[in-house]
């Protein structure tokens, strides 16, 4: 008999849980732990009177029982390198050299290690990316020494994670240019001397967003302001008030800062930079009970295998140099996966059995891909298995799950083009892993049945196989390969009760035991991802019924055994009116009046999409500003998808040409739908491996579709095979950068599609169970706090269906009593609308609107109690705006927009004072020498705006834009002009008219963030225009204006600074087309003739330093670009 090879762990150290504490074992369930219960109490018993100083020493405290070394004394950039020389000698050093000690072990000489440094570590031109890249990848630095010979010196170890040394500093003084401190970092964990962990605190009742906003700070000013910039080797941030805790990477903020630098926008204390917060994660035990409280988290993901297991094991640098620090379920799933391997492995007759596998139960959106990655990775790299064979269940998810894949490391797995192609890729030792489509791998075991990879030790991995098809691949499988262990991803498993009946049907009988759960309802309470908000719209009175009774009717039609003629008949009918061409254009109508709504994309503020173009062969990366999001239409057949694509199209001309729309607003539709989608009961979402057409009417009708494309991008796509496999790929990549507003789908993109940028699914199909939590999950990616939930807008009845899926896949067990429902969904509108009236009632009872348009808002409690009660209308009015019953009931009428741009002007006014109360108390903080309090610390000015957040994002929603403001100016001369014509009244009421006017101008500008700094640009051109004989266009004749401004003004700056005329014009029109609002680059190249480094000019008479220049001359060039780039940003 053959023997099973045992495939030992390599040398990477012993299986140790990422889940487990020095002072707890695995963490299975915390309360469960020992002693847990009377350390919680005596804990908060104490964190009740707690200040930030002596939270940051009990954190210390904690960190040096688990194992840290504290090193009080390291406070400055000169004690950071001497301690990282001994710390990279110390893990250098051999075991052949003794141990590390004066006199025994490595050593760099002087010449060395400060040759180690410029050149290596610490290079001039590197940054966060560079430091993150030769730590997540490199992690070993090549290195001839003094004597010629070449040496790795080894930066942090991922063999033997506990050979890390670990070292934790605080209060670390970063310099600034006048000799004061700049920074002051409240604690820092160093492994081998680099600060690669970096933990900012606040003090209780402090949002932890200002955490936040703090590391922003450090990242823009204090990172940059060592010689060596050390910090910015930083990995990980942690940021806590003691009772909430989070984690994240450095590049959830470096990209946040680096789009926000781009475009110019302020990003300190809780402006836009708050979006990139929704990135932030939580740290858990395995059953997904949440750790918020600072000390647990050290206990447990600060203890130091679990800290370096996580920085060498469970980070990843993508391709596109984001740093992916993995979730605490993803991290005990993989986990999982991989102790089942090792098991079966040590236990040959488990092999090939249900029991050498699992599945694990991950919601859609949870990142499931990212964990298969690393679990494929790592059963690779460790030579747990021979191959592992990723399989999905069609070919457009072949596709996307090699693109995330080798996103996640390039080259780093194989797709298969063809059965052939799997083949050979199985066959190649040199292949590790391998993804291919479920039909494929069927085609190759029928073709080949000696292959030698049924020999060999695989892990088979299939993502939301649960297909007709699977249970013969099932047992195909069970038949060839002899060593497998087969894992499932899913989303939403089968059970009993959604199973379509037979054996073998469930996950479980298929895969075995589930092996870790992260539901809808955990992902939704950690803020994964976001709930729902439902409706149920009836669009005619005519097909009310219909619209009811057609989920219970199609549910009676699968069941039945041997359907009734009758009912058949009845169904058919039934289906018939609702895919009516009437029926359908009633619905499109809806649409097309709502989507501007539903989508957002009528709001006033856009966001950053990062997109990709290639441009004479060479491909580049940018960023461009998008307004709103993108939807999916789900019909119930080819028929339907068609219908609606003529009808939405048909519309849309029809308001074109009688002026209802302009052809620019135009949505850019398409459709997509292949074999298998034609009229399957309910949401099979599968077998579409071949993109073919089930009828020549339906491929006819595509290549019209198809031509529609082609025109409105400029492709050249068409039904053949390859071609249609190519619109696909070109129809994701569109919708994920928002380049299309509505995709016409029957069941394709309705599972396994992610899109960030999709936030609305119409649906007009019945769906149910698996497949309905699968549609639904579409439009739930965190993106920004623009986009607070992912609509669901059903022209059926799916009430019961929903009710009945989200009880099935909603476990509720962490969910403190409440339902999957309540979790999973908005509240109603009621419900809303009540809290609503509530809040606008107590905002203008506490801060009323005086006679003269005045708000009294005086001391800071004020103030801050202004913001509190502004933040609950902003964010009541954001979740009721997709209500249709709020616009019906004219919502938006308790405070008018008129009134809200008061309240907002306010808002800001108290925004800019939290901004620079924040930055005085900072520079005075840092530039003190440290007095620690160590009792209670007096509530000060900053202390209680820290105790709310600004929400600038939701404020910029309620701005009414430059277009508003121009029909203010338009009105005014109206006014003068109609009345001072003796059309009716005197002259003295058209002034007042134009007065009215100009406040509100005024009071429009106060109210916008952007305009601000453009104020007197508005106010002169309100009286310019005011005073023109000619009845101009208005938007032209401001363009002109403004566009003569702007030369004037940048020719004052060339003429004053005695610029390049030519490259400066050049280098604030491409500021402008790019909406940056910073000028990249050396001022220097502006500036005529030659800049000394130590004088004016060269051979000028004047002496001030180049530095000094350069810094006003940019500063000036920035402002002037500032405020042009309202009005001529993007041309």
């Amino acid at each position: 008999m053959e023997t099973v090879p045992n495939h030992p762990r390599p040398a990477e150290g012993r299986t140790e849980s990422v889940l487990s504490s020095d002072d707890f074992t695995v963490i299975a369930k915390l309360a469960e732990t020992k002693d847990y219960k009377e350390w919680k109490a005596q804990h908060q018993k104490k964190r009740e009177h707690q200040s930030e100083a002596q939270l940051e020493s009990e954190l210390i405290e904690t960190l040096k029982t688990q194992g840290y070394d504290y090193l009080p004394g390291l406070t400055d950039e000169a004690a950071l390198i001497h301690n990282l020389r001994e710390q990279l000698e110390r893990l250098n050093t051999r075991p052949e050299e003794g141990a590390y000690g004066p006199n025994s072990g490595f050593h760099f000489t002087d010449e060395e290690f400060d040759r180690l440094l410029k050149n290596h570590i610490a290079r001039s031109n590197d940054g966060i990316l560079e430091k993150a890249k030769l730590i997540q990848e490199e992690r070993f630095i090549d290195f001839r020494l003094e004597d010629g010979t070449l040496r790795n010196i080894m930066l942090i170890d991922a063999a033997y994670p506990a050979r890390n040394h670990m070292q934790v500093i605080n209060q670390y003084r970063v310099p600034a240019p006048n000799g004061k401190v700049l920074n002051r970092y409240d604690v820092t964990i160093l492994v081998n001397g680099l600060p690669l962990v970096h933990i900012e605190l606040k003090k209780r009742n402090v949002s932890i967003r200002e955490a936040f906003q703090q590391i922003e700070r450090y990242q823009n000013e204090g990172f940059q302001q060592d010689k060596h910039r050390l910090f910015e080797y930083a990995q990980i941030f942690v940021i806590s008030n003691g009772f909430e805790t989070k984690y994240y990477s450095n590049t959830v903020r470096h990209k946040h800062v680096e789009d926000q630098q781009k475009a110019g926008r302020k990003t300190d204390s809780g402006g836009s930079a708050g979006k990139s917060f929704e990135f932030t994660s939580y740290w858990s035990d395995e059953q997904n009970n949440r750790i918020n409280d600072l000390i647990l988290f050290a206990r447990t993901f600060l203890t130091r295998h679990t800290l370096a297991n996580i920085l060498t094991r469970y980070c990843i640098f993508t391709v596109g140099q984001d740093l992916l620090v993995m979730r605490p379920y993803q991290i005990a799933a993989t986990e999982k996966i991989i102790k089942r391997v090792e098991i079966a492995n040590n236990d040959p007759k488990l092999l090939g059995t249900k029991e050498a596998g699992g599945y694990i139960w991950h919601t859609t959106g949870s990142g499931k891909t990212l964990t298969s990655f690393k679990t494929a990775r790592r059963l690779a790299e460790t030579g747990l298995v021979d191959k592992v064979l990723f399989v999905v269940d069609r070919k457009d998810l072949d596709y996307q799950t090699m693109l995330e894949y080798n996103n996640f490391q390039a080259d780093s797995v194989s797709s298969t083009g063809s059965t052939r192609e799997l083949s050979n890729r199985l066959a190649d030792r040199g292949t590790n892993i391998v993804v291919t489509t479920i039909h494929k791998l069927s085609n190759l075991i029928t073709a080949e049945p000696k292959h030698p990879v049924y020999g060999q030790r695989v892990a088979i991995i299939f993502d939301e196989c649960h297909r007709s098809q699977f249970g013969r691949m099932n047992t195909a499988i069970k038949k060839h390969f002899k060593k497998y262990s087969m894992f499932g991803f899913t989303g939403t498993p089968i059970f009993e009760k959604n199973s379509a009946g037979g054996p073998g049907t469930t996950t479980v009988e298929v895969f075995g035991d589930c092996l870790h759960t992260y539901t809808v309802v955990d992902a939704i309470n950690d803020k994964n991802v976001l709930k729902f908000h439902l409706e149920y719209t009836n669009t005619s009175p005519t097909f009310a019924e219909l619209e009811e009774t057609s989920y219970a009717e199609e549910i009676a039609a699968e069941r039945a055994e041997t359907p009734d003629a009758k009912e058949l008949a009845k169904f058919a009918k039934s289906k018939e009116v609702l895919e009516s061409p009437e029926r359908i254009e009633a619905v499109a109508t809806y649409i097309l009046d709502n989507y501007d709504r539903k989508t957002n994309q009528s709001a006033a503020t856009s966001y950053d999409i990062k997109k990709t173009r290639t441009i004479n062969g060479v491909t580049e990366h940018y960023v461009q500003r998008v307004r709103g999001f993108n939807s999916i239409l789900a019909t119930s057949s080819i028929d339907a998808a068609c219908t609606y694509y003529d009808a939405l199209n048909t519309l849309q001309e029809e308001r074109i040409a009688d002026g209802t729309l302009r052809p620019e607003q135009k949505l850019k539709v398409a459709i997509i739908y292949s074999q298998g989608n034609g009229g399957q009961l309910f949401d099979t979402f599968g077998e579409e491996e071949n993109f073919t057409f089930a009828t020549e009417d339906t491929g006819s009708r595509m290549d019209g579709f198809l031509e529609d494309y082609n025109t409105m991008f400029g492709t050249n796509f068409s039904t053949d095979g390859d071609s249609f496999d190519n619109y696909y790929k070109d129809v994701s990549r569109r919708m994920k950068v928002r380049e299309l507003d509505l995709l016409i789908v029957v069941n394709m993109f309705l599972t396994g599609f992610d899109s960030k940028t999709v936030n609305t699914l119409w649906v007009d199909k019945n769906l149910k169970m698996h497949g309905l939590v699968q549609a639904y999950s579409r439009t739930n990616r965190i993106l920004n706090s623009l986009k607070p939930s992912g609509n669901i807008v059903c022209f059926r009845d799916l009430e019961q269906a929903t009710k009945d899926a989200f009880t099935l896949f909603g476990d509720t067990e962490n969910s403190n009593g409440q339902s999957a429902l309540d979790i999973a969904f908005t509240r109603p509108y009621k419900e809303a609308y009540a809290a609503y009236d509530k809040a606008v009632s107590e905002l203008r009872e506490e801060f009323p609107i005086d006679e003269g348009g005045s708000i009294t808002v005086d001391t800071t409690e004020d103030k801050a109690r202004y913001i509190e009660l502004m933040n609950q209308v902003l964010k009541l009015q954001q979740e009721l705006r997709v209500h249709d019953e709020f616009i019906r009931d004219g919502g938006n009428e308790l405070i008018s927009d008129y009134d809200m741009q008061g309240y907002t002007g306010v808002y800001n006014d108290i925004y800019e004072e939290a901004r620079e109360l924040r930055r005085e108390q900072e520079e005075a903080k840092d530039s003190a020498e440290s007095e620690t309090n160590e009792g209670e610390e007096k509530p000060t000015a900053v202390d209680l705006f820290d105790r709310v957040s600004f929400l600038t994002e939701l404020v910029r929603q309620q701005e009414v834009g430059v277009l508003y403001i121009l029909e203010l100016v338009k009105a005014a001369r109206a006014a003068r002009h109609g009345k001072a014509a003796g059309e009716s009244g005197t002259s003295e009421t058209a002034q007042d008219s134009v007065e009215h006017f100009r406040d509100r101008v005024r009071l429009a500008i106060r109210n916008d963030a952007d305009l601000r700094e453009s104020g007197d640009i508005i106010e002169d051109y309100f009286d310019t225009y005011l005073n023109e004989s000619e009845d101009h266009d208005v938007q032209e004749h401001f363009h002109h204006y403004v566009t003569d401004r702007r030369t004037r003004e940048e020719d004052t700056i060339v003429k004053d600074e005695e610029l390049d005329s030519a490259e400066t014009q050049r280098v604030v029109n491409r500021a402008l087309k790019e909406n940056r609002r910073t000028i990249p680059g050396k001022i220097s190249r502006l500036v005529k003739g030659k800049i000394s480094l130590f004088g004016g000019k060269l051979g000028g008479a004047k002496t001030e330093d180049a530095a000094t220049k350069a810094k006003r001359v940019k500063q000036k060039l920035e402002k002037h670009i500032v405020r042009f780039m309202p009005f001529l940003g993007g041309e």
